[in-house]
């Protein structure tokens, strides 16, 4: 009978062969191999630094890249299938999704397939979503952007990447191997690296990228504001930059009559029951949570006209505390279709339709309690 807390071993040795080598870089060796039982294809990455001494503190570095990667599941974010330690030997093996592509720089769109605004809106999402995990990258340059086959953006190698505790708000800096010839402000006067850092590189990324095309690029606006040397002139975090891309998207064409009425009927009854924030406005912020609660409260009021706890319909969006207006005058069916309409989007167009919500809501007044009665 299998206890719990048994170590369970798995001795079946697994064969992979051997195509060709993909690339070398400071933190190791990568290759391409094949899985013969699924035909799959897989790039190993040989963690075997060179040219350093600190080899308790890289092997640690190349551990810690396999727990940061493990926990991330995103469309356009390498994916790590396995991986295979030799702590004797302070090396090991990431097994991980081959992306068989070109990095950024080298990417030449077509008329028949994505443009640089499209590819410009996953990067913000990958960097987005690593922010909302607290991962910072910390190694922004061309080659650890990839296009692939299918033009999918594919964020890869997190050899120096740092998952941020919760007391913390920044590491040390990198300095970057591409032409950026002038860091910010916080990198050159003050040493700090953080997620506001990333979005002045990859800002700068897309300025070098576009060159004398940015004064046409669409969100060039967007980019000039991302690449301010001065903190406090620069865009806080990549989710401040996503909504000002998603802001005004939905009155464009990529959304029919029919969407823009159940966008509209839904996104004026939410909003007109938030009366203000206490302390501040905090958004959810993740697709998945938010289409999981609206399910929930749906199948709690099927029987019902009228939504009988607005509560619980603001809770999909907001995790803060707010006061709210308790009338209950929310039909359902707005809810409902407006679920239905957000469901069978690609990821893209939800991440689009939650940003022009979250800019909506973000216009109501925050008060802040300061502990005196009056």
């Amino acid at each position: 009978m299998l206890q719990p807390d048994t170590i369970v071993k798995f001795n079946v040795m697994k064969h992979f062969k051997h195509v060709s080598p993909l690339g070398s870089g400071g933190t190791g060796d990568t290759f391409l191999f094949k899985d013969e039982t699924t035909d799959m294809f897989f790039a190993f990455k040989k963690y075997s630094p060179k040219g350093s001494n600190d080899i308790e503190e890289n092997y640690g570095r190349f551990v810690d890249e396999i727990k940061i990667l493990f926990k991330l599941t995103h469309p356009n974010i390498v994916r790590v299938y396995n991986y295979y330690l030799y702590p004797q030997a302070k090396s090991g093996y990431l097994q991980m999704e081959y992306v068989d592509g070109v990095p950024i720089d080298k990417f030449e769109p077509t008329f028949f397939g994505k443009d640089w605004d499209d590819i410009f809106k996953e990067v913000i999402y990958a960097f987005e979503y690593l922010e909302i995990n607290r991962i910072l990258h910390r190694d922004i340059r061309p080659s650890n952007i990839l296009i692939d086959k299918e033009e999918n953006v594919k964020v890869i190698d997190f050899g120096f990447g740092k998952k941020l505790e919760a007391t913390e708000n920044e590491g040390k800096s990198v300095f970057l191997n591409w032409p950026v010839t002038q860091l910010p402000n916080e990198v050159q006067l003050e040493g700090t690296y953080n997620h506001q850092t990333e979005v002045y590189f990859i800002g700068k990324l897309f300025q070098y990228i576009l060159g004398e095309n940015l004064s046409e690029f669409k969100y060039n606006y967007v980019i000039d504001k991302m690449i301010k040397l001065e903190p406090s002139n620069r865009y806080g975090s990549f989710n401040e930059v996503s909504r000002d891309i998603s802001a005004g998207v939905i009155s464009e064409v990529d959304f029919s009559k029919k969407e823009k009425e159940v966008y509209g009927l839904f996104a004026d009854a939410l909003a007109s029951h938030i009366i203000h924030y206490h302390d501040k406005y905090e958004p959810i912020q993740d697709i998945e949570t938010t289409l999981n609660k609206l399910a929930t409260l749906i199948r709690n009021s099927s029987l019902e006209t009228y939504i009988q706890d607005n509560a619980q319909l603001i809770r999909c969006f907001i995790k803060g505390n707010y006061s709210f207006n308790s009338k209950s005058d929310i039909q359902v069916s707005y809810v409902k279709d407006f679920y239905r309409f957000l469901v069978e989007l690609p990821p893209y167009k939800q991440k689009i339709v939650l940003d022009n919500i979250y800019t909506r809501l973000g216009r109501i007044k925050v008060i802040v309690d300061n502990g005196l009665p009056f």
